[in-house]
């Protein structure tokens, strides 16, 4: 919470005074989060995929960690080669696309090079963490102090305290301390087993390993770009500018996968283990629940951010500017209600030995998604790669589903999600009825609350998500107990 708090003052109130800056650091950033499948090698979804069968504290988990590390290190290295064997047709390609802004990103753009090698093996000693339950650290660690030192760079950089190049060298110095501090992390916990097993790599383990090394690169790597390129395209074909812009209103949008985040890492141990142990009653149960649980949680924050977006834009500065992406806000929101609706069907689908099925669906619309944004962008701007995001995230939803009820007879859905959806609905209309004031906070306050309190209670009286009911119950419990103590 109060991560999503730092976050959305940061993107209001911080962000709009230099959008050029923060298109170019979200830019940079990207790379990271974009290439982390191929920068792995598939580590991301090993670390989790093929614990349980390394697991042995007594041996060190059979040096598994110290594999992962070489799997980053190689991925890292690989990327790099192939970054310098392409630079100059890729830089002749955006000076050729690029509106005005393709010299700042030549400048800098060597510099996404350490940034995420950085990012990369900090993510996979936290991913790693997880098959521990141990999620607080690693999320305080790449995700809050993210959240903490992008907006004071950019108001060095905003105040004229520093240069950009500072700024921009202030990200890879950040990326290598959460990777130092992770590292160290693990090493408190006890858990940091550097020594290597070669001899537990059986050869039909190895080749087990193999293919999914070679799913988890490339189909992640396919799945980035069909969810998560848009950003990069709109700097590198639009503006840097328009590319700030679409980082802020994307990051209001997606604001509401922040709950996606803790549930799915909280969650992903259990898939992998329901599944190895074939246990489907308890793999549904888990899937069905998970999805409900994120679609309220999804329709709750989301209409109450699109109910007030016009106000939003009002009180942010240089409002006029940043409103131009009020669709991009429309889009991708409803990407995450798709992508938090539909569960951990992606999830199943990895850590399952169906994996290789959605390799070649995901490169598909992998590439689609960039074609999309190469033909809709010059058009429509930074709206076309919002449109191309939302296109790419549903179709690849609706063949993730397909795969998991083709292989396990489990769907997501249930009447309660229908309930869901025709609750937010209705209680989005009723609250978008009261005339606006024409003060902004007070607008926002009133739709938007009135918004969240009617669906809440709508939720708990249908008792559409079990989990919520319950909580609510504990919840006025300890109330209850606490007002007759005093």
């Amino acid at each position: 919470m109060v991560g999503l708090v730092i976050g959305a003052i940061s993107t209001l109130f911080v962000y709009p005074h230099s959008l050029e800056t923060n298109g170019l650091m979200q830019v940079l950033l990207q790379v990271g989060m974009i290439g982390l499948p191929l920068l792995s090698l598939g580590g991301n979804t090993v670390a989790l995929r093929f614990f349980p069968k390394f697991e042995n504290r007594a041996s060190g988990h059979n040096g598994f960690l110290s594999l992962l590390i070489f799997l980053c290190v190689g991925g890292c290295l690989l990327c790099i080669g192939m970054a310098w064997a392409f630079w100059d047709t890729f830089t002749a390609f955006m000076l050729k696309h690029s509106k005005g802004n393709s010299a700042l990103l030549e400048k800098y753009l060597w510099m996404a090079a350490p940034l995420a090698s950085f990012y990369t093996i900090g993510m996979i000693l936290g991913i790693y963490s997880y098959n521990f339950k141990r999620i607080v650290v690693p999320s305080l660690l790449i995700d809050f102090s993210q959240k903490i030192v992008q907006p004071l760079l950019l108001i060095a950089v905003w105040q004229q305290w520093i240069p950009l190049e500072w700024a921009i060298r202030g990200l890879v110095i950040h990326a290598f301390l959460v990777m130092v501090s992770l590292a160290a992390y693990l090493q408190w916990l006890g858990e940091w087993h550097w020594r290597p097993n070669w001899s537990f790599l059986t050869p039909a383990l190895r080749s087990e390993m193999l293919r999914f090394i070679g799913f988890g690169a490339l189909g992640g790597f396919a799945l980035q770009m069909a969810s998560k390129i848009d950003i990069f395209m709109v700097g590198s074909l639009g503006t840097l500018k328009s590319a700030g812009v679409y980082a802020i209103t994307a990051y209001m949008a997606t604001a509401i996968d922040i709950p996606t985040k803790s549930l799915y890492a909280a969650s992903a141990s259990s898939v992998a283990k329901y599944l190895a142990d074939d246990n489907r009653p308890e793999m549904e149960r888990l899937y069905q629940k998970v999805s409900i649980n994120l679609l309220v949680a999804g329709l709750l924050l989301f209409g109450a951010i699109w109910l007030s977006a016009d106000s939003l834009f009002a009180i942010v500065p240089n409002g006029a500017a940043v409103s131009t992406g009020k669709y991009v806000l429309l889009f991708i929101g409803l990407s995450r209600i798709v992508e938090m609706g539909t569960g951990l069907n992606n999830y199943m689908v990895y850590y399952s030995k169906y994996y290789l099925w959605s390799l070649m669906s995901l490169g598909i619309l992998g590439i689609a998604n960039v074609m999309f944004n190469i033909w809709l962008i010059p058009r429509y701007g930074m709206n076309g790669a919002a449109i191309s995001t939302l296109l790419s995230v549903t179709c690849y939803n609706a063949v993730s589903i397909w795969l998991v009820w083709l292989k396990f007879r489990l769907q997501p859905f249930t009447r309660n999600t229908l309930l869901a959806i025709a609750s937010a609905l209705g209680m989005f209309l009723i609250a978008r009825m009261i005339p606006l004031s024409g003060i902004h906070l007070l607008d926002i306050a009133i739709r938007s609350g009135l918004y969240v309190l009617l669906f809440a209670v709508l939720v708990l009286r249908l008792r559409v998500s079990g989990d919520l009911n319950d909580g609510y119950r504990l919840l006025r419990e300890k109330l209850l107990l606490r007002k007759n103590k005093d």
